[in-house]
């Protein structure tokens, strides 16, 4: 199902004038020359093949197993809806198709669609796509080869382009591309494979891959406004098929039927992405940029090998992957942490709201309900593929930092906590090995000179209540209160992690967004990680710039990789602060990326800093954090809102 891929693009390029021409100016049909069809019998055996002498013909098509198709395609019974037709190649074929991501049911039922995929076979994919979707979109085309249109089931799903170029092949692809914009502008979905030619070997990849897309699909997307749907079907072509194109393309082109027999009775398999919505693809800025994005989204959904990110050195015994769980322990009385809570003076309750109440304590004051921390604590990472492994998740620096618990009085339950350090306190008592961060990072002295500072850690919110905003606002409104209570407190840093068990494209391209868009260049050259990963910026990243993906469109690639998951809510919380991110380290022992964050709270959206602290709060605060001799406001703060965020 080959589309444009044209071999002279003077003589076959659509100029870019064609997608911007309105859609009621378009001609409500292109016919292809039937000179350049095969021939018009019912046979897929092309006319000029036919003319070739019987004694060279019969043994050439069987060679390259053009005879057998044909023969199969004319048991098939003639003139059936192209529905029918698909249905019985592949029955005639023995192959089946399955499913997964989003399945079929994923796919909008109604509305202007542009579908787009990886072309792995050849004309398998039509048929597997013409079978799956027409039961859910009886208005689907394929922007295809002129020459699949000369078969007659097909010929009604099929916008005609010419992928071979040559004398009038720019006027054709204009019309095949005129009727394709048309049909979408009007609702209907469309099928495109953008790569226009088979996937085959890239050498200067060194992968069987699709070649670089065309951006004509970007412009359909742009010129329609039409959200996408990106699918990817696995498998490839064999790899006598790939070598026999490093001898010439045309050699590879003449096995694609053989390579049709190869796939009988087998099952071809499908992912099917989530859409992405036309807003989302709009504010890319380009057509390079959207096709990139799509083929992004397409390949996001190809399975990654589970491996960590490179970084110096041997896996740790217990890196991701291998760490063993032992069991949980069992949670503590629950009597035991009311009366605990209950014994915490007053002027450390920071905050009662409804049925919530926020407390600071200590491990020395509360020992139970830390301990039931540090169990929550292991529940909670362990569910997103983190972890110590072991049966609490508890430290030596538990003794020393203060803790933020959420207290839910209704359910009588720890619904989430925060780990909190003074760090000129922990400085002057330990010095730099006082600090949970340096077990992670490398510091400058010269970064303790500034302001005073928190550290934060350890963060989570208990499953039952992931599913609510409200507790981790609370606990950032408790965290205000703490500020309030210490006089001058402006920075806070420490790291905020995704799994190990993400894949490593995924990893690399929240490494390399948070970078670009979340650097802080002076914190860098004072802080690097212990075991700092390399960032491998995707290939396709770099076509995005140079307005880069926003958060958006990062979360939603995020997602079609890990299944359903996305970045950590931290994350978003956090940049919205005005955070800044300075480098990465690689926690094989916890299963964790870790980025090292900082927030200063004199360059935070006070909006958002209103929210955690209360109107008089914020002018509290600013009254008790003045800014140093001759300091103005950095023209480097942080957003109020994340670009592209909904």
């Amino acid at each position: 199902m080959d589309m444009l891929r044209p071999r002279t693009p003077a003589d076959s390029a659509p100029p870019d004038h064609i997608m911007d021409t309105p859609p009621d100016a378009f001609p409500q049909s292109a016919a292809v020359p039937a000179s350049l069809h095969p021939a018009a019998s019912r046979s897929l055996v092309p006319a000029a093949a036919r003319r070739i002498p019987a004694p060279l013909r019969i043994p050439l098509l069987h060679l390259l197993g053009v005879g057998r198709i044909d023969s199969l395609y004319r048991a098939l019974p003639q003139g059936e809806a192209p529905l029918d037709f698909a249905r019985q190649a592949l029955d005639v074929l023995g192959v089946s198709v399955r499913a997964e991501g989003e399945g079929f049911e994923g796919v909008p039922a109604t509305g202007p669609l542009i579908m787009v995929a990886n072309h792995p076979f050849g004309a398998l994919e039509g048929l597997v796509l013409a079978k799956a979707l027409l039961p859910v979109r009886p208005d689907l085309r394929f922007l295809a080869n002129y020459m699949l249109a000369a078969v007659p089931e097909l010929r009604d799903l099929i916008f005609s382009v010419d992928p071979f170029g040559g004398d009038g092949a720019q006027r054709r692809n204009m019309a095949g591309l005129r009727q394709a914009i048309r049909h979408v502008a009007e609702g209907g979905a469309l099928v495109v494979f953008p790569s226009g030619t088979v996937s085959h070997l890239q050498p200067s990849r060194r992968e069987i891959t699709d070649p670089t897309w065309q951006s004509t699909v970007g412009r359909l997307v742009r010129r329609t406004g039409a959200d996408a749907l990106p699918l990817y079907f696995h498998g490839r072509n064999s790899m006598l098929f790939n070598l026999m194109g490093l001898v010439h393309p045309a050699a590879r082109t003449a096995m694609l039927p053989k390579e049709l027999l190869r796939k009988r009775n087998t099952t071809v398999t499908l992912s099917v992405g989530r859409p992405v919505a036309a807003a989302t693809l709009s504010e890319l800025p380009d057509d390079e940029a959207r096709t990139a994005y799509l083929r992004m989204r397409c390949y996001a959904l190809k399975p990654k090998p589970r491996r960590v990110l490179s970084l110096p050195g041997k896996a740790a015994p217990g890196s991701s992957g291998a760490r063993r769980m032992r069991p949980i322990a069992a949670a503590r009385p629950l009597e035991l942490l009311e009366a605990e809570l209950a014994a915490i003076p007053a002027g450390d309750v920071l905050l009662r709201e409804g049925p919530w109440t926020i407390v600071e304590t200590s491990a020395e004051r509360s020992p139970e309900l830390i301990r039931e921390i540090g169990r929550l604590r292991e529940v909670t990472f362990r569910a997103v593929g983190e972890g110590s492994g072991a049966p609490l998740d508890l430290d030596a620096f538990d003794a020393t930092y203060r803790h933020l618990v959420l207290w839910h009085e209704g359910d009588r339950a720890l619904a989430g906590a925060y780990r909190l350090g003074e760090v000129d306190a922990l400085l002057a008592a330990q010095g730099q090995r006082g600090l949970y961060s340096s077990s992670l990072f490398r510091f400058s002295p010269e970064f303790f000179g500034g302001a005073p500072a928190l550290e934060l850690g350890r963060a989570f919110v208990s499953a039952d209540y992931q599913r609510d905003y409200a507790p981790l606002l609370l606990l950032w409104k408790g965290i205000g209160q703490f500020i309030l209570k210490r006089p001058g407190v402006r920075r806070l840093f420490g790291p905020v992690s995704v799994s190990l068990d993400y894949t490593p494209y995924s990893l690399n391209a929240i490494m390399d967004y948070l970078t670009r868009h979340h650097g802080c260049e002076a914190t860098a050259r004072l802080v690097r990680g212990r075991a700092a990963p390399s960032i491998r910026q995707p290939g396709c990243l770099r076509r995005i710039e140079p307005a880069g993906l926003d958060w958006n469109a990062l979360c939603a690639l995020v997602r079609d990789m890990e299944g359903g998951r996305t970045i950590p809510i931290l994350f978003k919380h956090y940049l919205k602060l005005g955070g800044r991110i300075a480098t990465f380290h690689v926690d094989r022992a916890f299963g964790s990326l870790d980025a090292f964050l900082i927030i200063d709270l004199l360059e935070s959206p006070p909006r958002m800093l209103q929210r955690f602290m209360g109107a008089e709060g914020l002018e509290r605060y600013y009254a008790q954090t003045p800014r140093a001799a001759g300091e103005v406001a950095s023209a480097d703060a942080g957003p109020v809102a994340l670009a592209g965020e909904a």
